[in-house]
């Protein structure tokens, strides 16, 4: 009865297809491991929702530029943008490339993190809102879409111009835009784009968004320049290699190395 079971054509063929998927697991696991940093994201995210919940704003910040600056509602399309944007840059370069994967997601990650404790330590508001009164559709797209789901606090850096600006750096530094100048040159229009919409729907003060470029330059140094293949110990680094052989996972600690022989 045992071998008349085992030898059932549709038990052989469930076996196989069950055999098949744990090897697409287990293959995918093996090859695409780095994928588990996105986890990361939504701790650094569900952090950010919980001082929006419970740190009441003891200043506020603005620029006497901020007067000068229109309030162009159209500017939202660039602004919800960003959200497909960043995650298909993220997930493009984790199927593309461990090392550029790592480095251009540790850079978001990091700016994500400076802005969260500088919110912690500076809680803050801005007071830019304009009364909507048209009745366009960017102007009620602005005011029930954004206005109405996010609030006006914990603006200083911007979160927004530090993700597109991480994402935009990963981007143009990894090996999937070598020679291939108008991916780079696309990447930086919308980059642009998404940096002056959180001041012309009023959702930044130009203060938010200069915070945000300073930020960034010495996160780059850091995340790109900074050979931290050195500053791993010996004994992670070995203990690294004989798991990639274990496991026949790719490049072990590239992923810490310089971007120097990347084509710029």
């Amino acid at each position: 009865m045992y071998f008349a079971d085992n030898l059932n054509p549709v038990n052989s063929i469930r076996d196989m297809a069950k055999m098949r998927a744990l090897d697409a697991v287990r293959f995918f696991f093996q090859r695409y491991w780095h994928a588990f940093l996105f986890l990361l994201y939504l701790v650094l995210t569900a952090t950010f929702g919980l001082l929006e919940k419970f740190i009441i704003p003891q200043y506020w910040l603005g620029c006497y530029v901020d007067q000068y600056i229109p309030f162009w509602p159209i500017f939202i399309i660039p602004y919800i943008l960003w959200f497909p944007l960043v995650a298909a840059i993220l997930i493009a370069l984790c199927f593309s490339d461990r090392g550029d994967f790592s480095r251009a997601i540790m850079l978001l990650f990091s700016g994500m993190a400076v802005a969260i404790i500088v919110f912690a330590i500076f809680p803050h508001a801005q007071s830019l809102r304009p009364q909507i009164t048209s009745n366009d559709f960017f102007s009620r797209a602005v005011r029930y879409s954004i206005y109405a789901n996010d609030t006006n606090t914990n603006c200083f850096p911007s979160i927004h111009v530090l993700n597109q600006l991480a994402v935009h750096i990963g981007l143009c530094k990894s090996r999937m835009c070598r020679g291939r100048k108008w991916i780079k040159n696309t990447s930086l229009v919308l980059t642009v784009l998404v940096c002056a919409s959180t001041v012309f729907i009023k959702q930044h003060s130009i203060v938010d968004v200069a915070a945000a470029l300073v930020i960034e330059v010495p996160l780059y140094m850091l995340v790109f320049k900074v050979s931290w293949l050195q500053v791993v110990p010996v004994t992670v680094r070995q203990f690294s290699l004989r798991m990639s052989q274990k496991w026949r996972l790719q490049g072990d600690f590239s992923c810490l190395e310089t971007t120097s022989t990347v084509t710029e």
